[in-house]
């Protein structure tokens, strides 16, 4: 991004965490906890992006390296990074133009944007804003017919691979959305009150745009309701329900939320394109393994089977190169790219991208990796 087009908002921002503290002033307390949140003690979401730690890049000097190639292909698809933007619900409760700005970011910058099933826009008007590769995140529903409905939608609209997340089974216990009153319905205390108060842009915004689940607003006007909805789609799955979908899906299809090597060769098995290594970023199950210690197994696994995506705890593109090294095909994120919308819309998310893009090339010049296939397990050390 140019100079003269970053937003005066980021224009100080060195890193994604410069950018999450300007987003964090944006937002009330209760949104603020909503991102930021994770399960129980929150062991699991630290864990995620301190786990990258344990292992250190080597440096590959004498090369007259410098520039790198961070083109890929992930599940079929072309994209300018190996960072795939990971669904996120509800992008309207961080910023006024919501997924159309995270999908317009995607584009503009190359990238390849997965649109939640829980999405505050629907599935075609994504469709229209963008014509570059998306892929569609679908939760898996006790009623086949509803995902039979979603799935038939998005393939309609030309998304070109399905993202199913199936590491949902229960509500998980987020205490700082239960002390903060963000829930359905909302039972906002004094002091998220107050924020409200102190945050007036952010609530003529919402009062503006109501915002809701636009995937599923045909059930709410046959009276259906938010419990409805969740009752419905935070269930558990077996591979059976996983069959289904894929019999049903002729596009690429990758299963996200897969941790160990049997879960792995179970999605290769019935089909599955690809693999996400993901812990749903420790936001709803404290005390499991963070990504980044479970993706050596499901390489060793299905290396080569089908593409191994890492999600989860990136705050650095040197965070990429290190999962790229230890045998993920690419890597996907998403609190990164909602810290740059909820700052500063469209440009935000993609002043982050870039931001990273840049921080992964350079991590790849030292190392010397001239392009995404040259990184390898030699460049990394634990």
């Amino acid at each position: 991004m140019q100079q003269d087009k970053i937003p005066a908002r980021l224009k100080h921002c060195l890193s994604v965490r410069d950018v999450q503290k300007v987003a964090l002033k944006s937002l009330p307390w209760s949104i603020r906890e909503y991102i930021e949140g994770g399960g129980d003690d929150e062991k699991t979401l630290r864990e995620n992006s301190r786990g990258f730690d344990d292992y250190t890049l080597m440096t590959d000097m004498g090369t007259g390296q410098e520039t790198a190639d961070t083109q890929t292909v992930i599940l079929g698809q072309p994209s300018a990074s190996p960072i795939l933007l990971s669904p996120w619900g509800v992008h309207q409760l961080m910023h006024k133009d919501g997924e159309r700005a995270t999908a317009k970011a995607a584009m503009q910058t190359g990238c390849i944007y997965s649109m939640s099933n829980f999405s505050t826009t629907s599935i075609e008007d994504v469709a229209h804003i963008s014509d570059a590769a998306k892929f569609f995140q679908l939760q898996p529903a006790r009623d086949k017919a509803i995902m039979l409905e979603q799935m038939q939608r998005a393939k309609a609209a030309g998304y070109k691979a399905l993202i199913v997340t199936i590491d949902n089974p229960i509500h998980g216990n987020r205490e700082r959305d239960h002390r903060s009153g963000f829930g359905l319905p909302p039972t906002f205390p004094m002091r998220s009150l107050l924020s409200l108060m102190a945050h007036p842009k952010w609530v003529f915004n919402y009062l503006r745009n109501k915002p809701n689940f636009a995937n599923f607003s045909r059930y709410f006007a046959d009276g259906k309701d938010h419990m409805w909805l969740f009752h419905n789609l935070v269930t558990p799955i077996t591979w059976d329900t996983l069959q289904f979908v894929r019999d049903n899906w002729d596009a690429p299809m990758a299963v996200k939320g897969i941790m160990s090597s049997k879960n792995a060769k179970q999605a290769v098995s019935i089909g599955c394109d690809g693999v996400i290594v993901s812990n749903q970023g420790g936001r709803n199950f404290d005390g499991i393994t963070s990504t980044i210690a479970a993706l050596e197994e499901v390489v060793d696994a299905i290396s080569g089977q089908a593409d191994i995506i890492l999600d989860g705890g990136i705050r650095r593109g040197s965070d990429v190169v290190k999962a790229l090294a230890l045998g993920a095909t690419a890597c996907s994120t998403a609190r990164p790219f909602v810290y740059g919308l909820s700052a500063a819309g469209q440009q935000g998310v993609e002043y982050v991208i870039n931001l990273l893009r840049a921080e992964v090339e350079r991590a790849m010049v030292v190392s010397g990796a001239k392009d995404i296939a040259s990184i390898n397990a030699d460049m990394l050390r634990r």
